[in-house]
């Protein structure tokens, strides 16, 4: 009786990898952190490489210069090791890639393709065209520079001549505003936000330039779309309170006082009282006061209605609860006023903030455009135009004519415009009898729950539409398509992924990185090697302790900051732990500070303060 073989998680995760770099296939691989995202394109270009494909017709999108040179190093690493192993090792290596599954060994014609590689890539004018897609819009740009309409000079801004002229288009800007009848909203964000915290709203809105543009492209209508679209009737908060303040149900709330301050309880009376005291009013001045009127029904932000017992004790609102009805009707009367209120706001600073962020963008193109300058998203945007322009579609032919296969890195982070791009770039693969008589492939490698660049226009699902979109041109071509995963983890031990799936199991977490109905799993290729996770508590705000009346202090109060205490904290830690009593069972030595790694969210004021306290520390 035979046995189904387990796989360990290493020997799963080969397969896996293996079947995702198959050369002929196209794929979508869904690759957890540490799994072998590196390895795995690697291996692709290697394979790829091995079955005859020309390596000046693959192009590797990454998403940093940081993973482009990585891959660059790897595979320049690999191949000129197979210049110099003796035969028998270059075969192991080959036969690990599987370069020909159908063989009993590796041909003498693979062998000798792949001590050749080494050189044919020295020899690509440039190297292999791996890189980051702002380099490849770049590279494209230059290469067709009049069909996208741009200097042929062009050069990349740098952030000190970008922050010149953004400084310079914001001064335009505030001399200007009156001339483009703004200044009410010049006078109106300016009460609201500092000009850092304008220029911050500027860069931002800059990023989504043809959302800009298309509100903009309004111009005197923008100020009545925006309205309509928030439901905004009155042209201030002013006339929405004069609306308010005298309404028909004035009455039904005035009797409903009355009778809780006659029969009460003494807090609910007392406030009924202060109701009564407000509809006593002149008209003309309720609005002056409206705060105290929307107090006593309402509390918090964002508002909610009281409790019931604070505006009618419960034994009335037994006996009556037609005053509970009337005090909750005018809660929810003037909750609605506080929205229509809010809407007009935020229809002001919209309009505001949108006109005259549009006159900076508008100031700082032109400083750019007359200087010959683009800066990043102006590559993707003016290569986006480019490829998308039917009288340039003999570039699209160019490019076509050039390139056979595509690798797309750490797709999470691909926003929909770089999507386009590369969606455009592989239009014509996979178009039947307009394609070439090649094999053509694409190949990209994601994990959605890894995306942290939404600041830069990364969307989840622009992840899944363009996954749905590659598989379905693959299929419909009669071409092969593989959609996998990849779970198993190099890097961490078990009890790190153990934690790391039971916090997504909880609903709220999981929401936006695990798929409604999947589970959140990792496997551990170091099965059984130590690790351990202990969670500390947040470190409070340390107390601060008053000085004595009429005391000058003659020394440092010693102030600490959250981020200080647990900087010393850890300082300490650490410093017990790299003391020599604890060992390092995987080396058979003590703990030393050269194994302790620490990771911090950005080089903040605690990065530095845990460096000052590990330094104080002799560590």
């Amino acid at each position: 009786m035979s046995h189904p073989m387990t796989l360990s998680p290493r020997d799963s995760a080969n397969r896996a990898q293996l079947a995702a770099s198959d050369p002929i296939a196209s794929a979508f691989v869904g690759a957890s952190a540490g799994s072998g995202k590196t390895k795995l394109l690697t291996d692709r270009l290697l394979r790829l490489m091995l079955a005859g494909v020309r390596p000046d017709r693959i192009q590797c999108l990454t998403f940093t210069k940081a993973a482009a040179a990585e891959m660059a190093l790897r595979l320049q690493r690999t191949l000129g090791r197979w210049v110099t192993i003796p035969t028998p090792d270059l075969i192991a290596e080959l036969t690990r890639l599987e370069v020909d599954p159908t063989a009993a060994t590796v041909a003498p014609a693979i062998i000798e393709r792949a001590r050749a590689l080494f050189a044919q890539v020295l020899d690509l004018p440039g190297g292999m065209r791996i890189g980051t897609i702002h380099a490849f819009s770049q590279s494209l740009l230059r290469r067709f520079p009049l069909e996208a309409a741009i200097s042929p000079h062009f050069q990349l801004v740098d952030d000190r001549d970008a922050q010149d002229a953004q400084a310079e288009a914001m001064e335009d800007m505030l001399s200007g505003a009156e001339d483009h009848g703004l200044t009410r909203s010049l006078h109106h964000l300016a009460a609201l936000v500092r000009i850092e915290d304008f220029g911050q709203q500027v860069k931002t809105l800059a990023q989504e330039r043809d959302r800009l543009d298309e509100a903009l492209s309004l111009g005197p209508d923008l100020e009545s779309a925006q309205r309509r679209a928030l439901g905004v009737t009155a042209a201030t908060e002013a006339e929405v309170l004069d609306g308010a303040v005298v309404w028909m149900g004035e009455n039904t709330i005035r009797q409903a006082a009355l009778r809780v301050r006659q029969a009460g309880s003494p807090s609910v009376a007392e406030r009924a009282g202060r109701i009564l005291e407000w509809l006593a009013l002149p008209a003309d001045t309720r609005a002056e006061h409206w705060d105290r009127w929307r107090d006593e029904f309402v509390r918090g932000r964002p508002p909610e209605i009281r409790g019931l017992t604070a505006l009618v004790n419960k034994k009335l609102a037994d006996a009556e609860p037609a005053l509970v009805d009337a005090y909750v009707a005018e809660a929810t009367r003037i909750m609605m006023v506080e929205d229509a209120m809010r809407a007009v706001r935020v229809a002001e600073v919209s309009f505001a903030l949108a006109s005259l962020a549009g006159l900076v963008v508008f100031g700082y193109g032109q400083r750019k455009e007359q200087a010959g300058l683009l800066d990043y998203d102006d590559l993707i945007r003016r290569t986006q135009d480019l490829l998308r322009e039917p009288g340039a579609a003999w570039v699209l032919y160019k490019l076509d004519g050039g390139l056979d296969h595509l690798l797309l890195d750490e797709v999470q982070d691909t926003s929909p415009e770089q999507w386009d791009i590369a969606l455009r770039l592989t239009e014509e693969f996979f178009a039947g009898l307009g394609a070439r008589e090649v094999e053509r492939t694409v190949f990209a490698v994601g994990d959605r729950k890894q995306s942290i660049y939404s600041f830069q226009g990364a969307d989840a699902e622009e992840f899944d539409r363009s996954r749905a979109m590659l598989a379905r041109r693959v299929r419909q071509s009669g071409g092969r398509w593989q959609d996998t995963g990849l779970n198993v983890s190099f890097r961490s031990a078990p009890p790190v992924l153990a934690l790391v799936d039971q916090v997504f199991v909880d609903p709220r977490a999981g929401a936006g990185v695990v798929a409604p109905g999947e589970v959140l799993r990792h496997e551990a290729d170091r099965a059984g090697h130590a690790g351990v996770v202990e969670l500390w508590p947040l470190a409070p705000v340390p107390p601060v302790v008053p000085p004595l009346p009429w005391t000058v202090p003659d020394r440092n109060q010693g102030l600490r900051s959250a981020q200080q205490s647990l900087a010393d904290t850890l300082a300490d830690w650490i410093r017990a732990q790299t003391g020599g009593a604890t060992l390092l069972e995987s080396k058979g030595r003590p703990l030393a500070p050269g194994d302790i790694l620490v990771l911090v969210r950005r080089r903040n004021e605690f990065a530095r303060s845990l460096v000052r306290a590990l330094k104080a520390r002799d560590v």
